[in-house]
C-alpha cells in the first residue's frame, strides 16, 4: 500500500520523529496537537499548534492532486520533487528572494543543523559549533549541533542509536561552543556584552585553525534577538568569510526585511512552517546564499549521514555534491505540513501590513495590562525586544513581524495543599492540564465549563530564578499567523477585548488545574 492512501491526517503524522507519533488514547502528539482541527483556546505557537480549518482542506486537497498525479502514471518521486519545487518557488516569491538564493528542505530546524555543519565541512576545516544553550532553541539541538543522532528514528524512518555520531560527522571534526545568552540568574545579557563573547570565541576557534559556525538567534523560545547585526557587522569586518553564519529563525517572528539583511551579510537561515507561521509541525525550510551554497556544489561528496535525514528532492537543484549520496525517497508527510504552512503564510502576507500591525499591538497591549487578580504575571525582560534595538539598521518603520508577539509568564497561585510555589515540573503538568478536557474532575457546572476549556500554550521555560535560586514555573503566550488573519478585521478596541477574553478564560482554567495539584 502506498503511503498516499492513508488518510490526511494520518500522512501527516508521518516523517517526522517520535514527538509527532499520535498518542492511541487521545489522538494527540507530544505536544498535546492534533493532526486535524480543533477546538481550542491556542496561544501555544512558541512551541506548536494544531493545524487550522483553512490550512487542513489545503492539505487535504493537495493530497488529492497527489494521489491523482500518482494514478496517471507519474512516479511518486517524480511527484514529491515536482511539488518541492513549486514550495520552493512560493518561499522565493513570498520572501522576495534573489535568484541564487537556495532553498532546501527539512522535517524539522534540529534535522537542518546537520545540513550547516554539513556545509561548514565541505570547506575542508574541521568546525566548531558556536551555539547559545539548548533551553532557547530545542533540546535535541544538543545532538544535531555536534553531529549525533538526537532521537532513535530519523525523520526517513532509519532506526539509529541517539547519541552516535552521523557517519562523515566524526567527532574529530566537530566541537561545539555554548555561549549563553542569559547570566545565571536569567536575565538576558547586554547585546555589547555577548558581541565581545562572541568575537573572543570566533577569534580562539580560527587561531586554531578551525572554521567557526556561529549562531545567531531570532526569536527564540523565549523572543531572544542575538547577536544584533551591529555585533554581526563587527565579526564580519574582523574575520570575513573565516566565519561561517547560520541564523535560526524557526520561530518564524521575522520579515521579509529582516531575512534579506541576513542573507546580505552571507548567513544561511533556519525556518519553520510550525511555531508563528501556524502550520503543523513538522516541517522546515533552509535560506542558503549563493557564498554558502557554492561548496555544495563543489564535486566533493557532502557527509554521508545527510542521507539519514534528507531525500534528493529535499536538496536544490545543482548541489552535486548531495546527488549521489541523497536516496530517492518521499516524505509526503513533510510535504502535506510544509503545503499547510505555506498557506497560512500566503494568505497573512496578502494582507494589508497596517492591519497586521493592529492585532500584534492590541495583543501587546493586552498582555502588558493584565489584572493583578490574575494566577501569573508577566515577565519583564524574559527576552530583549529588538524592535526597539538596530537589527533594522534604520529609521525605517517597524515592520509588524519584526515585533515582540512572544510574552513569558510566570505561574504565581500557590498549591492549595501547601501554600509554596510551583516547580518546574509541576508548571509542565499546568501545560498538559491545559489542553486536557478535565470535566471528569468536577462537579459544579461553573466548575465543568471551565474545565471543559481546551487551552495550548507554550511549554514552560526556564529563564527566570525566584529567591532561592531555583527555575520559576513559566509558560508562554503567543501570537500565529492564522490567528492574525482570523481577528483581522476587528478595530482595535475589539482587538484588546478578544484578547483580554482569551486570557482571561486561560486563566480560570489554570486556576483548576492548579488546584488539582497535590
Amino acid at each position: 500500500m502506498s503511503l498516499l492512501d492513508l488518510p490526511t491526517a494520518t500522512l501527516m503524522s508521518a516523517g517526522g520523529d517520535d514527538r509527532i507519533t499520535l498518542d492511541e488514547q487521545s489522538g494527540l502528539n507530544s505536544y498535546g496537537c492534533a493532526p486535524e482541527p480543533v477546538r481550542a483556546i491556542s496561544y501555544s505557537s512558541s512551541t506548536a499548534s494544531s493545524i487550522s480549518a483553512p490550512a487542513y482542506a489545503h492539505a487535504h486537497a493537495v493530497h488529492h492532486q497527489l494521489r491523482l498525479a500518482v494514478a496517471n502514471g507519474e512516479s511518486e518521486d517524480a511527484a514529491y520533487t515536482r511539488f518541492l519545487r513549486n514550495a520552493r518557488g512560493r518561499i522565493r516569491r513570498v520572501y522576495s528572494l534573489a535568484a541564487d538564493v537556495d532553498v532546501a528542505f527539512g522535517a524539522s530546524g534540529t534535522d537542518l543543523e546537520y545540513l550547516a555543519l554539513a556545509i561548514a565541512l565541505q570547506s575542508g576545516q574541521r568546525v566548531t559549533n558556536v551555539v547559545v544553550e539548548v533551553d532557547e532553541v530545542g533540546s535535541g539541538c544538543l545532538f544535531s549541533q555536534a553531529g549525533q543522532y538526537f532521537a532513535a528514528r530519523t525523520a526517513l524512518g532509519l532506526d539509529v542509536v541517539k547519541g552516535a555520531h552521523l557517519p562523515g560527522f566524526d567527532a574529530d571534526l566537530i566541537s561545539v561552543e555554548t555561549l549563553k545568552t542569559r547570566t545565571d540568574d536569567g536575565p538576558v545579557r547586554q547585546d555589547d556584552e555577548y558581541a565581545q563573547m562572541l568575537l573572543k570565541a570566533a577569534s580562539e576557534i580560527i587561531a586554531k585553525g578551525k572554521r567557526p559556525l556561529v549562531h545567531i538567534i531570532h526569536r527564540s523560545k523565549t523572543g531572544i534577538v542575538t547577536p544584533s547585526l551591529s555585533a554581526i557587522d563587527k565579526l564580519i569586518s574582523v574575520h570575513g568569510d573565516a566565519v561561517d553564519l547560520v541564523v535560526d529563525a524557526c520561530q518564524g517572528r521575522i520579515s521579509p526585511d529582516t531575512i534579506q539583511a541576513y542573507l546580505a551579510r552571507g548567513a544561511s537561515i533556519f525556518m519553520t512552517g510550525s511555531k508563528f507561521i501556524g502550520g503543523p509541525p513538522f516541517s522546515a525550510w533552509a535560506l542558503i546564499p549563493a557564498r554558502l551554497s557554492a561548496r555544495m556544489k563543489s564535486g566533493s561528496i557532502a557527509p554521508a549521514g545527510l542521507a539519514h535525514f534528507f531525500a534528493r528532492g529535499d536538496m536544490p537543484t545543482g548541489w552535486i555534491d548531495t546527488d549521489h549520496l541523497l536516496p530517492m525517497r518521499t516524505n509526503f508527510g513533510l510535504l502535506l505540513r510544509l503545503e499547510a504552512g505555506l498557506f497560512e503564510l500566503e494568505r497573512l502576507l496578502t494582507m494589508p501590513m497596517d492591519r497586521v500591525d493592529a492585532v500584534i499591538l492590541a495583543f501587546g497591549k493586552a498582555m502588558r495590562t493584565l489584572a493583578d487578580t490574575m494566577p501569573f504575571r508577566l515577565i519583564e525582560g524574559a527576552a530583549n525586544d529588538p524592535a526597539a534595538g538596530d537589527h533594522q539598521n534604520g529609521s525605517s518603520p517597524i515592520h509588524p513581524l519584526d515585533r515582540k508577539m512572544l510574552y513569558v509568564i510566570e505561574l504565581t497561585d500557590p498549591l492549595a495543599t501547601t501554600g509554596q510555589s510551583l516547580s518546574v515540573e509541576q508548571a509542565r503538568e499546568v501545560y498538559r492540564g491545559l489542553y486536557t478536557d478535565m470535566t471528569d474532575r468536577f462537579s459544579l457546572p461553573r466548575e465543568c465549563l471551565i474545565a471543559s476549556e481546551i487551552c495550548h500554550l507554550g511549554q514552560p521555560v526556564k529563564c527566570l530564578k525566584d529567591n532561592i535560586g531555583e527555575w520559576a514555573p513559566t509558560l508562554r503566550l503567543s501570537l500565529s499567523a492564522p490567528q492574525v488573519f482570523e481577528m483581522i478585521g476587528l478595530d482595535a478596541d475589539r482587538l484588546v477585548e478578544r484578547f483580554t477574553a482569551d486570557i482571561e478564560r486561560i486563566a480560570a482554567k489554570i486556576r483548576l488545574v492548579i488546584a488539582t495539584l497535590g
